[in-house]
């Protein structure tokens, strides 16, 4: 169970599946490789998630879509992943100076599986995790992606681990969250790494937090956040992009603002069926438009909980530019019971 139901709350219309993790989708699994190291200006405070949607993308891509909210990111497949619907790699989250290594450990992972392949979208997403690491150092390898890969299960580890290690949102410490919703016969699951947001911008559960107690970070306004959607309905490419976006309706809630400085990526996929390389027909069953709400709600509901438990499973922590407070769960427990 994610952090935010662990604590006994609720938020929305639609019950959380199993776990209430992207892992409710059957066959998707997350890793993780965190990198802790240092202290003041050679801290290293960063990492590799992974998310991988089945055993072969490659041979058998997944449809999927993508929307982007703000585009002030070094965002790696997504170009080809919306012209072609199709997503053929696992999905690696890091910071922004190692997007590339992670990319080129995608290209290998998929190489060692498919020696004969001579063309591989491999598809990335970061957050700038500068303000506690030392981004420019370039700590994160070939080999910590491909661990992370490896370290893949159908349980998910919250908080400050992977790509969420350096995460800061709203002027406190974030990290990785999840959530799920079951919407009819089907599941959709999120997993969001917040770096976004001042104090003033946070909104939990459409509330204002009293956080005046809570010490202030020196941070300038921008930063991102990168959600993924996983979804065992039967949906179209294009289907799989609007899903995208009513994830953007989850971040809204949560306060977050789509500053100038953010880049903030939502990529959707869905297990339900495969694309096969080598097929000259694919038959699909998909569920119409007018079908989908319910899925529409589905998504905005997991982002915004995956995104506040990102927020309630970080700790504190201290970096090159000092500490980063996490916020309080009993301030969250005091403010929701007035």
């Amino acid at each position: 169970m994610n952090t935010f139901r662990a604590l006994g709350l609720t938020l929305g219309q639609l019950p959380p599946g199993e776990r209430c993790s992207i892992c409710d989708v059957l066959g998707v699994r997350v890793g993780h490789r965190t990198l802790i190291r240092g202290s003041g200006a050679e801290a290293v405070r960063t990492g590799v998630t992974a998310i991988v949607p089945s055993e072969d993308p490659y041979a058998e891509p997944l449809p999927a879509g993508a929307f982007v909210l703000h585009g002030h990111g070094k965002a790696v497949g997504l170009w080809q992943l919306l012209h072609l619907g199709a997503l053929e790699t696992p999905v690696l989250l890091t910071n922004t100076l190692a997007t590339f290594r992670c990319a080129d450990a995608l290209i290998t992972w998929t190489l060692k599986r498919h020696p004969d392949a001579r063309s591989i979208n491999p598809v990335v997403l970061e957050c700038n995790d500068g303000h506690l690491s030392a981004i420019e150092s370039r700590p994160v390898t070939e080999g910590d992606a491909l661990a992370a890969i490896g370290a893949a299960g159908d349980e998910v580890e919250e908080g400050c681990v992977g790509a969420g290690t350096g995460m800061v949102a709203f002027g406190l410490k974030s990290g990785v969250g999840t959530a799920s919703r079951r919407a009819g016969e089907w599941t959709v699951g999120a997993l969001a790494i917040p770096n976004m947001g001042r104090r003033e911008d946070l909104l939990f559960l459409g509330r204002k937090l009293d956080l005046s107690g809570v010490p202030r970070i020196q941070r300038e306004d921008r930063g991102s956040v990168v959600v993924i959607l996983a979804t065992d309905a039967p949906l179209l490419p294009e289907q799989l992009s609007r899903l995208a976006r009513r994830g953007a309706l989850g971040l809204a809630r949560t306060g977050a603002p789509a500053s100038p400085g953010s880049g903030d990526f939502l990529v959707a996929f869905s297990t339900a069926y495969r694309i096969p390389r080598k097929a000259t027909r694919i038959r699909v069953e998909f569920i119409p438009d007018r079908e989908l709400g319910i899925l529409y709600r589905a998504a905005a509901e997991a982002t915004e909980e995956a995104v506040l438990s990102a927020l309630l499973s970080a700790q504190g922590m201290e970096g090159r530019s000092g500490p980063v407070p996490a916020l309080p769960k009993e301030l969250v427990a005091q403010s929701l019971a007035d």
